[in-house]
């Protein structure tokens, strides 16, 4: 039995459940600090030397860019008679010709410091010049003939061993490492082949710039052409074991990426950044291992599981004094949390602490209570506001009496041939007709319509027609549902306020259908107008109801029943906006959804 009561000790149990709750966690954590770092780790790599190898990527852009800029200064003045371009055109070179052709090629390799040689061949005088070293040798014919792709008129030969290109060689001469830009000579108005120009360039910019972009004995770089070709490759790379992994990188579409590789002899990462010109397109590839990769993880690791660790018997120490102080109001904390979650609200909470505990205790306890009346209280104004107003907007007097005497006396005009009464009686029944269906809060626009134009016929016989209407609405309008009686009040404030000297002139109604599917009515008079303080302060009692204000005391009774009654239906998301109309009068624009409930996001005024 006193096994049991320990086994059940809130306790005991707490106890163990803090210990389990720090020892658990702690020492997974050295384990899962770990893995986490290396994820961290494995991608501010990927992040930073994404970027890195853009930053490299442009540069060897420019610089290749550079290196086309310096071979098509072979037309740069092609007009001028001296130029190299109109050399290459001449079928005789005379001794004035090859000064001026060792002048240029001179001025080509100058600018660009990198270059080692340049070979041209000129095809109508059958001539290969060579200047290296600033020295000039030719031979008669064509001593090398490049190997341009199809459709193409210039390329990029990847790296290789220099080579005198059958032109005499010189005796101090060397051979080194270079790339070669191979250019057509074409002629300018009939893209006629006059020759090629081949500029080779030594890699010390490539060097220079690739040996900026990793960490030697830690890291390997690469740059490849298209077809696979090594370009350039850091010390102690093998390019020979980049043929498992290459192609498919090469096969990739994307400008830059990156895919984790693993075989016998590698375990890491490789990222990869493309280099595309109109000319050539180069691969730039930088490997990492893992090994390089994750130390900084594993060093951090190792030093947070020693603080770790160091902390644990201070924790252990800890959760037993917090068991034992803190068991007692933390429970009845929560068995009040557990009343107020299941709704009862008006539970009460015994805490004589003062301590942060009872502190936090009774707080909470206001707090709920203060909640509970909050919530009440608005749940019923609202519910109240809300039934009050659609009872007080909707009601409507059933004059079944009247309606049937009308018909009665309709169909006495009729018996009188009094066609005229007879309509007007039915443009009176029509509209009582319509105020007795009270049961639909919601009807099609088209009703609306017919209902006023019924009332706008009764107003053109009381005022001896003097005044006329149009009603313009798009039939994908008229389906659109509204509130009941929500044109008719607009309608009339024109009778009421715009007409108030004179019925002489016009109202138009239009409808129609917005992009943003939302229905846009627009009621517009030539009347009296609104002056210019008086209509800007309409419109912020209208923008005050539509913001949930009370129009108790507005001034214009029904243009702010129908905003109240525009914000029951859609919230804000329709209102009301009055303009002057131009020469006079007022223009009166109701938008709204295509349907009630339409929220915020439909707003728009």
């Amino acid at each position: 039995m006193a096994a049991a009561a320990i086994r059940n000790s809130l306790q005991n149990k707490l106890i163990l459940f803090l210990l389990v709750a720090i020892v658990l966690p702690i020492s997974t954590s050295i384990v899962v600090t770990y893995f986490f770092a290396k994820a961290s780790v494995k991608e501010s790599y990927i992040q930073e030397n994404t970027t890195l190898l853009y930053q490299g990527s442009t540069n060897l852009r420019n610089y290749l860019e550079r290196i086309n800029q310096t071979s098509l200064l072979l037309y740069q003045n092609a007009s001028n008679e001296r130029s190299l371009y109109k050399i290459v055109e001449k079928r005789e070179i005379g001794f004035s010709d090859e000064k001026e052709l060792y002048v240029n090629l001179q001025y080509m390799t100058n600018s660009l410091a990198e270059a080692k040689q340049v070979h041209m061949y000129m095809k109508r005088s059958n001539i290969s010049f060579r200047l290296a070293y600033n020295l000039p040798r030719y031979v008669s014919g064509a001593s090398f003939a490049p190997d341009f792709p199809a459709d193409t008129d210039v390329f990029l030969e990847p790296t290789h061993r220099s080579h005198d290109y059958g032109v005499a060689r010189f005796p101090f001469e060397m051979h080194e490492d270079v790339f070669t830009i191979h250019r057509k000579i074409l002629n300018e108005p009939t893209d006629q082949i006059l020759g090629s120009l081949s500029i080779d360039v030594k890699d010390d910019m490539i060097r220079e710039i690739s040996e900026m972009l990793y960490a030697p004995g830690e890291e390997e770089l690469f740059l490849f052409d298209r077809g696979g070709a090594v370009v350039f490759a850091s010390e102690g790379a093998d390019a020979d074991a980049a043929k498992p992994w290459l192609p498919g990188i090469l096969a990739s579409t994307a400008a830059s990426g990156h895919m984790e590789y693993e075989d016998a002899s590698f375990r890491g990462i490789h990222l990869y950044s493309t280099i595309r010109t109109p000319f050539a397109e180069w691969v730039l590839v930088k490997r990492v291992p893992y090994e390089v990769l994750y130390q900084d993880a594993r060093r951090l690791t190792l030093i947070n599981g020693s603080i770790v660790l160091a902390f644990l018997v201070v924790a252990v120490v800890a959760a037993m004094f917090v068991s034992f102080h803190f068991t007692s109001p933390i429970k009845r904390l929560i068995q009040y949390i557990h009343k107020v979650e299941s709704g009862q609200f008006d539970a009460e909470l015994v805490m004589r602490r003062t301590d942060e505990i009872g502190i936090l205790s009774r707080r909470f306890h206001q707090m709920i209570q203060r909640l509970d009346q909050l919530i009440t209280k608005e749940y019923r104004l609202e519910l109240a506001n809300k039934t009050n107003q659609l009872k007080a907007l909707q009601a409507q007097v059933n004059p079944h009496f009247l309606n049937n005497s009308l018909q009665s006396i309709g169909t006495l005009a009729l018996q009188k041939q009094e066609k005229k009464i007879y309509s007007l009686i039915a443009s009176l029944g029509k509209m009582m007709r319509y105020q007795m269906n009270a049961s639909e809060s919601m009807v099609p626009f088209a009703m609306e319509v017919d209902y006023v134009r019924a009332y706008l016929d009764l107003q053109a016989q009381r005022f001896e027609e003097k005044f006329a209407f149009r009603l313009d609405v798009v039939e994908e309008a008229k389906q659109v549902e509204v509130p009941r009686m929500i044109l008719q009040p607009i309608v009339e404030n024109c009778f009421k306020h715009g007409f108030v000297h004179t019925h002489e002139g016009e109202i138009r109604v239009t409808a129609r259908i917005e992009a943003e599917r939302r229905l846009v009515v627009v009621v517009e008079d030539n009347g009296a107008g609104v002056g210019k303080e008086a209509l800007a302060s309409l419109q912020g009692q209208l923008d005050r109801l539509r913001a949930g204000g009370d129009w108790a005391a507005a001034d214009r009774i029904g243009l702010c029943n129908v905003q109240s009654r525009l914000q029951l239906y859609f919230d804000r998301s329709a209102f009301l906006t009055l303009e002057a109309a131009e020469p006079r009068g007022l223009r009166v624009r109701l938008e709204m959804p295509l349907s009630a409930g339409g929220g915020e996001e439909g707003a728009t005024g």
